[in-house]
């Protein structure tokens, strides 16, 4: 399986958009909105969740309220990036997808990594590909 099929790639964009959205948001580039916030909401199911690098579980309203509240929290941090690096694309099966890559985030210098699998489905309301799940995992060396 290759990324260049038209559903991985809308997957896999959807990562790439995704991330410089959370790096933005985060950043305090973005302002505190529902008009700019409605870009996460619009493509995270409504059964859509997580499973943290610390092993919680977390639903789509916790996930939301977290990066709502979060807004500008890293906009005096140094050097701060959150870029998905490494993909894979362990799934293909229209209407799903299920991605793998590396999340890679700097702050003051500091590098983490973790493993992020997700699961996306295709979605007219989205305009490509909703995300329904996401496991991340540390990557050891980078905590």
């Amino acid at each position: 399986m290759v990324l260049d099929q038209p559903l991985a790639r809308a997957a896999l964009e959807e990562v790439a958009d995704l991330h410089a959205f959370f790096e933005a948001w985060l950043g305090g580039r973005l302002d505190r909105t529902r008009a700019e916030f409605s870009r996460l909401e619009n493509v995270l199911g409504d059964e859509f969740s997580m499973v943290s690098p610390g092993g919680a579980k977390l639903r789509r309203s916790d996930v939301t309220s977290w990066i709502w509240d979060a807004h500008g929290t890293r906009e005096n941090t140094a050097g701060f990036r959150i870029v998905a690096v490494e993909p894979e694309l362990l799934l293909l099966r229209p209407p799903l997808v299920v991605l793998r890559y590396v999340e890679e985030q700097e702050a003051d210098g500091v590098v983490t990594r973790r493993w992020a699998t997700a699961v996306f489905e295709v979605s007219a309301k989205a305009g490509g590909v909703r995300w329904l799940a996401l496991q991340e995992t540390w990557i050891p060396s980078s905590f």
